[in-house]
């Protein structure tokens, strides 16, 4: 139980973690949303070519290893892309929207079936957490269809969306910590129960 507990408390560090990195995301968006295309491509293109360079040094490193290892093509392959991305980050801003969007989007759908799930459990917030997601799901539908002409303004919106996304999963994960904790405590109450009726029994049939 204490591992399960413990595992339950890393998964919602991480979940908090990843959160405040999409509400800053969204904030960098707003804040910068002509160069943060070019930024988060020359982000991505550094990353990935930082990782090329490992895969190229540790295949010189291990040398045990014959014909199974594609360290080297990998390496290489994540070097030249990185590289390329540096060089002309045009290439991938276009899509950087669109990445975005899809991950709003896919995180919508999420919350719609964490809301159907609540439903099914009779919680009484699973109403809350529906109207969020449907509003996720409108606002990636929109960015999708990019109304706003200009790639600044997409961006804003992009961004406002991603900050409004991030929240409300931060105050879901409190709400669901409530409703999980209320479940804990009652279980804990039956069992209780059960061993104080299991005692009680027991008792009675010693003094017979």
């Amino acid at each position: 139980m204490n591992k399960v507990k413990k595992k339950t408390i890393e998964v919602a560090r991480e979940f908090i973690i990843l959160n405040i990195g999409i509400v800053l995301l969204g904030l960098f968006l707003v804040i910068f949303p002509t160069l943060s295309g070019k930024i988060i491509c020359y982000i991505l293109g550094g990353i990935l070519g930082v990782w090329g360079l490992f895969k190229i040094i540790e295949y010189f490193r291990v040398r045990n290893e014959f014909f199974g290892s594609f360290s080297l093509v990998q390496g290489c392959a994540l070097l030249c892309f990185g590289i390329y991305i540096l060089i002309v980050p045009e290439f991938l801003s276009t899509f950087i929207a669109i990445v975005l969007t899809m991950i709003l989007f896919i995180g919508a759908v999420l919350k719609l079936q964490y809301a159907l799930e609540f439903a099914r459990l009779k919680s009484k917030g699973w109403t809350v957490q529906a109207i969020g997601a449907i509003i996720v799901i409108a606002a990636s539908i929109i960015a999708f269809l990019n109304p706003f002409g200009a790639a600044n303004f997409l961006m804003i919106f992009i961004g406002i969306s991603l900050i409004f996304d991030g929240i409300w999963d931060l105050i879901t994960m409190i709400y669901v910590s409530k409703f999980f904790k209320k479940i804990e405590n009652a279980v804990t109450r039956a069992d209780k129960h059960n061993d104080d009726y299991v005692d009680a029994e027991y008792s009675d049939d010693e003094d017979k």
